[in-house]
């Protein structure tokens, strides 16, 4: 799945880059042997450097204007549901006491505003619907884009570096797809 930009799944050509990505993630050199010889027999492996015409995928030509771009959010329940963030403080109301479905929870009127006290590290809190209790930098489609993950880990380190700071009850979390999205990290130290 590809939450990221609303779509189930994406189409690339398959290239000498694809074919490093396999052997850098310790894939066994055997089967990347097998995978680079079936594209090639196939006419599925690109070279980028003029000696082939790039491959056409459709006819169709698609403009689109930058400036209709909304920022959004995935979710609340399924990662391929698209919430506009302008629209996610009424959304999420909505949602809490929708029929239970897919943006649903099914709560009553009288437990709309319903919170709670908890005790943590000897402080007092209260959550409520709506409360952060996870902050996560996370990947699944993204582990192999590494422009994509040290931006969110330079987003982070800027904000701590503002003064962002989380309360202790919130777990915060890097949840890659792959180890090697800490060694991204790591290596540009972030």
């Amino acid at each position: 799945m590809a939450p990221e930009y609303g779509a189930t799944m994406g189409y690339f050509p398959i290239d000498k880059q694809t074919i490093d990505y396999l052997k850098l993630t310790g894939r066994n050199a055997g089967e990347i042997e097998l995978i680079e010889k079936y594209l090639r027999e196939q006419g599925m492996f690109v070279k980028h450097d003029g000696s082939q015409a790039d491959p056409v995928y459709s006819g169709d030509i698609m403009n689109l204007d930058l400036a209709s771009i909304q920022p959004s959010l995935s979710g609340p329940k399924r990662p391929h549901d698209r919430v506009d963030m302008a629209k996610l403080p009424s959304d999420f109301k909505a949602g809490l006491s929708a029929k239970v479905g897919f943006k649903g929870y099914g709560l009553e009127d009288k437990d709309l505003n319903k919170s709670v006290n908890i005790k943590y590290e000897g402080k007092d809190y209260e959550l409520k619907h709506g409360s952060v209790v996870i902050a996560a930098i996370t990947s699944c489609t993204n582990t192999s884009n590494p422009d994509v993950m040290l931006a969110a880990g330079l987003v982070a380190k800027k904000a701590v570096a503002k003064g962002l700071t989380v309360n202790p009850y919130i777990k915060t979390t890097l949840s890659p797809g792959s180890g090697v999205v800490k060694d991204y990290f790591h290596h540009a130290g972030v």
